[in-house]
């Protein structure tokens, strides 16, 4: 139902690709859309859910929208802003780096097979919230983002978009997001060690 309404109001933009149907439509510009990013939070009333919406022109992503349905977090970025409203009160103000945090979010840890044990060893904080692109999203607030495992083009563009003035590490199964060099460089030691 989600995506027939993204469909209904997106269609005349651009050719969308989406989570659940595949390519739709024609056109220069190309959607890449998770219409419920985080669904088995969604089905299981866990207050992590949103979509996801990245518009793209010729492989570069232009614009990305982020909505977390859940508290109404509405996140938005250009090449010439990063901007965040609440759903309702469509106020939006620049999205700034939240220097008091004291965790990170590491989505996927429940499949983890080399790095969850590693951040366990060096008493690094976490959660696992299960929306990958909210987390990616949330990236200015947190200490890191980590991913873990197979990135779905859904899941990560509209989010990378928005990090792309952060650290990141990206190689195989593993993504490295953080506001600060200096934890970004202590995470990268722990998570990759001299394999990096």
């Amino acid at each position: 139902m989600a995506e027939k309404i993204f469909i209904k109001y997106l269609h005349s933009f651009g050719k969308i690709y989406s989570e659940e149907s595949g390519e739709i439509g024609e056109g220069v510009y190309r959607i890449i859309l998770d219409p419920i990013d985080g669904s088995d939070n969604f089905l299981s009333q866990i207050p992590y859910f949103g979509s996801s919406i990245a518009l793209e022109l010729e492989d570069e992503v232009l614009v990305g929208i982020i909505c977390n349905f859940a508290n109404g977090d509405i996140f938005v970025k250009t090449k010439e802003y990063f901007k965040t409203a609440k759903l309702g009160k469509i106020s939006f103000k620049e999205e700034v780096l939240n220097s008091c945090s004291s965790v990170g979010i590491f989505e996927r840890a429940y499949r983890s097979k080399v790095y969850a044990k590693k951040l366990y060893n060096a008493e690094i904080k976490y959660r696992i919230p299960g929306a990958s692109a909210l987390s990616f999203a949330y990236a200015h607030r947190v200490d890191f983002v980590i991913f873990e495992g197979k990135m779905r083009e859904y899941d990560a563009k509209a989010g990378l978009f928005m990090c792309e003035n952060l650290y990141k590490y990206e190689y195989n199964d593993l993504i490295l997001i953080c506001k600060d060099l200096k934890q970004f460089q202590f995470l990268k030691n722990i998570l990759l060690g001299d394999a990096s």
